[in-house]
C-alpha cells in the first residue's frame, strides 16, 4: 500500500464470470489494494459458493441486494453490457462508487443517463479496463507531453490476433460487431491517452467475417482538434499475429505462441462440425473462462488467450503502437520504450508497475479517498465509446462522422 491511501474500501463484484476471474488472478498486485472483497451477485450457485470460500463474502442472487449493502462502498459492474446502465443507475441509488467494465454502455443516451446519475448522487463513475493503463503507453505520453521529441504529428496503433475465433456465444460477439465495442475502446483509450486532446472525426471501413458473420476488423481515421491524427486499425479473424512482430509476447505480458491462432481456429472449426450444438459448446467453453468454472484447463485459458500469472514477465501488449513526432518516433518494447530520434535508436526500460484492472482499482481508491475526479470517469468513457460507434456509423454510411461528445485529459 505504497502508492495509495491506506483506507480500506469494501468490494462488491457484480457479475463474476471472465473479468472477475481474471482480477483475482492479478495477484499479488489485487493483494496489495486497500480495498476488503466483501460480496458478489451472481446468477451461477457454484460460482458464488466458490466466492463464499474463498473470501468469506456475502453473496446475493439480486443486483439491488448486493448494491444496499452497508459494507460495499464501491460496486465492480461486470454483467452482461445491455444490464450496464440499468445496474450503474441502481449502484448510484445506493450512493456507491462504481467501476464499469467495458463497453461502458450500449448508446449513448445510456451513458449520459450513468454519467447523470453519478454526478447526482456524488459518487465516482469509472469507466473500467482498457490497456490506457499500460506502463509503456503512460510513458509514451509522458514522453510526448515532455516535449523532447517536439510536437506530436501522429499515432498508428495495429492489433491482429484471433478475437473473433474464440469461442464467443454468437449473439454476444455480434451485440459488439465483433470487436469494435469490445476491443475497440482500448485501442481508442490508448491513442486518447497519448494525444491528450479532443478527437473532431472518424472516418472508417469495417471488414466482415464470413465465419462467425459479424465485424471482423476495422481501419479508423480519427482526427483531432490540435490536427493530429490517427490511424487504428483491428483484424480479430486469426490470420497474422501482431505478436510476431514484439518478440510473441503476448497481451498480458506473457509468451504467445506462434501457434495461438491457428489452434483458436480450429477450435472453433471443430466446433462448428456440429452446427445444431454449437451454441451449446461455445457456452461451455466460455464457462470454463469464468471464476467458480468446475473445470478450468490450460486448454481453455490459452482459447482466451491467457497467459498464467507466473508466465507474464512482460508488459502487456494489445498491439504495436507507432508515435511520430517532429523529432523522432516512439514504439513499445517488450520492457519498456524504444525512441528513434536524430542520434539514433534509443531503449528506454519502463519500470513494470500495477497494470490492468488491479491499477484501476487503485485510480478509484485515489480519487475517492483523496475526493478527487478519476482521469477515465464516465464522460470519459462516453467519448470513448462515441468513436466506436462512429467506426460503424462512418462504415455504414460511407462517411466522415463529426464527434460532439469528446472530452480532454
Amino acid at each position: 500500500m505504497t502508492d495509495v491511501a491506506s483506507r480500506e474500501l469494501g468490494l462488491g463484484f457484480l457479475g463474476i464470470g471472465q473479468a472477475v476471474a481474471r482480477i483475482f488472478q492479478q495477484y499479488p498486485d489485487m493483494s496489495t489494494l486497500p480495498y476488503r472483497v466483501v460480496a458478489a451477485a451472481d446468477t451461477r450457485s457454484h460460482s458464488l459458493a466458490r466466492f463464499a470460500t474463498e473470501f468469506a463474502g456475502r453473496t446475493y442472487t439480486d443486483a439491488e441486494q448486493l448494491c444496499a449493502d452497508p459494507s460495499v462502498d464501491v460496486v465492480y459492474i461486470a454483467t452482461p453490457p445491455e444490464l450496464h446502465r440499468e445496474h450503474a443507475l441502481m449502484a448510484a441509488h445506493y450512493r456507491k462508487h462504481m467501476i464499469v467494465e467495458k463497453p461502458l454502455a450500449m448508446s449513448i443516451d445510456d451513458c449520459t443517463a450513468m454519467v447523470e446519475a453519478a454526478q447526482a448522487a456524488g459518487v465516482q463513475l469509472m469507466a473500467g479496463h482498457t490497456h490506457s493503463f499500460d506502463a509503456p503507453v503512460r510513458a509514451m505520453a509522458e514522453l510526448v507531453r515532455s516535449g523532447d521529441l517536439g510536437e506530436l504529428l501522429m499515432v498508428n496503433t495495429w492489433n491482429f490476433n484471433d478475437f473473433n475465433r474464440r469461442p464467443w456465444p454468437t449473439s454476444e460477439l455480434r451485440s459488439t460487431s465483433g470487436p469494435v465495442l469490445n476491443q475497440g475502446p482500448h485501442q481508442v483509450d490508448i491513442v486518447r491517452q497519448i494525444v491528450g486532446g479532443v478527437a473532431r472525426t472518424v472516418r472508417a471501413s469495417t471488414i466482415w467475417d464470413d465465419v462467425r458473420k459479424c465485424v471482423g476488423g476495422y481501419t479508423c481515421h480519427l482526427g483531432f482538434e490540435s490536427g493530429v491524427s490517427a490511424t487504428l486499425v483491428y483484424d480479430a479473424r486469426a490470420f497474422f499475429d501482431v505478436a510476431e512482430l514484439h518478440s510473441w509476447v503476448a497481451e498480458d505480458g506473457g509468451r504467445r505462441s506462434p501457434q495461438a491462432n491457428q489452434r483458436v481456429a480450429s477450435n472453433f472449426a471443430a466446433l462448428s462440425q456440429n452446427p445444431d450444438h454449437l451454441e451449446v459448446a461455445l457456452e461451455a467453453q466460455k464457462e470454463q473462462g469464468r471464476y467458480g468454472a468446475a473445470t478450468t484447463t490450460e486448454e481453455s485459458q490459452e482459447l482466451w488467450g491467457y497467459s498464467a500469472p507466473g508466465e507474464i514477465i512482460h508488459h502487456p501488449y494489445f498491439g504495436l503502437t507507432v508515435v511520430s513526432c517532429e523529432r523522432g518516433a516512439i514504439r513499445q518494447s517488450p520492457d519498456g520504450l524504444v525512441v528513434y530520434g536524430q542520434n539514433g535508436l534509443q531503449e528506454i526500460p519502463v519500470a513494470r508497475t500495477m497494470r490492468g484492472r488491479a491499477a484501476e482499482l487503485a485510480e478509484l481508491h485515489r480519487a475517492i479517498t483523496e475526493d478527487r475526479p478519476v482521469q477515465h470517469d464516465g464522460r470519459w468513457g462516453r467519448a470513448t465509446l462515441e468513436v466506436c460507434f462512429a467506426i460503424l456509423q462512418s462504415a455504414y454510411e460511407d462517411r466522415e462522422v463529426v464527434l460532439s461528445q469528446q472530452v480532454s485529459l
